[in-house]
């Protein structure tokens, strides 16, 4: 059982603004009267009368069953007489105030918008008891808490653009647009629409399809073929109800198809709908900037990362024994390989690469802590630099499980000069590739495991001479684990043929021929993995 509390608040509402009107018109009367202004002495009158003709069945149509509400088949007929009612009150306002626009009568504006106001209060209320309880026997106590809370201007005021030829239809939809709040302009026809559309920003435009010149198709499909117009939202308001035409429109870009004699609710919904969409879209695309910045940022740290990184790697030197040459190709900004040279001070040299699994920022900084150990070992303690004895003691630093399970691969060795003796160790690495004048290439390795995996793991080694004008490559496993066209991958053999040949060829170790042959070989311009390749010659 519903209580009159609602009902009561909302017909007090009504008479108030009614006397409101009625208050404001007397006043106009006799300020008229005295100045003798007998054409507005007859348009207030005829206003107040307005609003004294629309108490009755406004407050029948808010009555409660019993006491004067209207049967069901008399609703129809009351809500066609309210609304005829208030748009020729609405209408007679606007246009009392057209004429009150001379500065000898502008002192009438101030009450004729006391009145507007309080006639665009009446038609909200009216308006939202139609949205909530139009099709009801009764209005609820729900349906009317919720006209108490929705009267008013809308919760989203948008720009929009009212394009129609006829000016009764295009002032028509202005009242009922400015009286929910929003900023509403006007185009007789579709190119002044254009214009329009040039010349300021709008949320939203309103579209008869039946004008001169260029029709609402033709705006339409101009409109959206324009990139900077495209995403404004059309909705069509036209006589034209065939469905032909509403398929049309809508497979034109149009968002919405409403007749001509819409319903002012369905249409207040419609557009909210629409400016709603607006907000959201507007609020992913500061999303979209505010993630686009930070990436922006990100990739300027991780360049400047990559530039550290790169810094960390040797200089390419021409020793009296030994020259070199490398290339390095991460993945990405950053990569999980590093390498280097050293001269000891009692004049042997250290050689080793590294390479970390994994890509990115991780396997980066592993791999320059890794660069920094190793570079901090004394020159001057050449058991430190063992090949052996530095496999061993980088595995019991660097556990998998310590380092986010990230474990790496090495090559080490240790050159004399003097005896020509390289001794050298590796920890599931790829082999070094030694070419040495007229014979064929020859792998480099040992048995150890990847450093990192096994705390008891042991690291074997081995020790061999290099004959005078040899090369030796290291190289991670990137450069050849490739795969070319037909998604075959080039492997360890076939990169060491590519090796003899280019070492042939090129006379030297040639570190970027060897890149390009690899990547004709591949057919692809890109590697899918960190790449590092360094080459050392060795001469007599």
């Amino acid at each position: 059982m519903t209580t009159p509390e609602s009902r009561t608040r909302i017909r007090h509402e009504i008479r108030t603004l009614l006397n409101h009107i009625v208050g404001y018109a007397d006043i106009l009367l006799e300020d008229a009267a005295g100045r003798r202004e007998s054409e507005l002495e007859t348009a207030f009158g005829d206003l107040r009368e307005k609003a004294l003709s629309l108490r009755e069945p406004l407050l029948q149509f808010f009555a409660a069953p019993g006491e004067g509400a209207p049967a069901a088949e008399s609703r129809e007929p009351l809500k066609r007489r309210i609304y005829g009612l208030l748009y020729d009150a609405i209408a007679q306002i606007q246009a009392a105030k057209r004429a009150c626009q001379s500065e000898d009568l502008s002192l009438y504006i101030p009450d004729l918008q006391k009145i507007l106001e309080a006639s665009n209060r009446t038609a909200e209320l009216f308006e939202s008891a139609l949205a909530h309880a139009f099709d009801a026997e009764e209005l609820s106590e729900e349906s009317l808490a919720g006209i108490e809370e929705s009267a008013g201007p809308s919760r989203l005021a948008g720009s929009i653009l009212v394009v129609d030829d006829d000016a009764f239809n295009r002032e028509i939809l202005t009242r009922h647009l400015e009286r929910q709040g929003h900023s509403v302009h006007q185009a007789s026809d579709g190119a002044q629409a254009l214009n329009a559309l040039d010349q300021g920003s709008y949320d939203l435009v309103l579209l008869d399809i039946m004008m001169p010149g260029m029709n609402g198709y033709q705006f339409l499909e101009r409109i959206k073929a324009a990139p900077n117009q495209r995403d404004i939202h059309v909705i069509v308001i036209s006589a034209l109800e065939e469905s032909s035409s509403v398929a049309r429109c809508l497979r034109l870009g149009a968002e919405d198809y409403l007749p001509r004699e819409f319903d002012p609710v369905v249409l207040r919904a419609r557009i909210e709908s629409c400016l709603e969409r607006n907000r959201l879209r507007a609020r992913e695309r500061l999303s979209l900037r505010a993630v686009a910045a930070a990436q922006n940022h990100l990739a300027a740290e991780l360049r400047r990362a990559a530039e550290y990184v790169r810094g960390l790697l040797p200089r390419k030197v021409r020793w009296r024994e030994l020259r070199t040459d490398w290339v390095f190709l991460p993945s990405r900004d950053l990569g999980g390989d590093a390498f280097g040279y050293t001269r000891l001070e009692d004049g042997r040299i250290a050689l080793y690469l590294l390479d970390v699994s994994g890509h990115g920022i991780e396997a980066a900084l592993l791999s320059v802590s890794l660069l920094h150990r190793v570079n901090s070992l004394s020159r001057a303690e050449p058991e430190l630099w063992d090949p052996r004895r530095i496999l061993s003691d980088l595995n019991a630093s660097y556990r998998g499980e310590e380092q986010n399970n990230l474990y790496f691969s090495a090559w080490f060795g240790l050159w004399d000069p003097r005896t020509r003796r390289l001794r050298y160790a590796s920890a599931g690495s790829p082999p070094a590739a030694l070419l040495a004048p007229d014979e064929p290439v020859r792998e480099l390795r040992t048995e150890g495991p990847a450093v990192g995996v096994d705390d008891a793991a042991e690291f074997p080694g081995a020790e061999t001479e290099i004959p005078p004008n040899s090369v030796l490559y290291l190289f991670s496993d990137g450069i050849y684990e490739v795969r070319g066209a037909d998604d075959r991958i080039l492997g360890l053999p076939g990169f060491l043929s590519i090796l003899e040949e280019s070492n042939r060829s090129l006379g030297t170790a040639g570190v970027e021929g060897i890149v390009r042959a690899v990547r004709a070989a591949s057919g692809r311009g890109q590697f899918e993995d960190d790449v590092s390749l360094v080459g050392f010659r060795f001469d007599a």
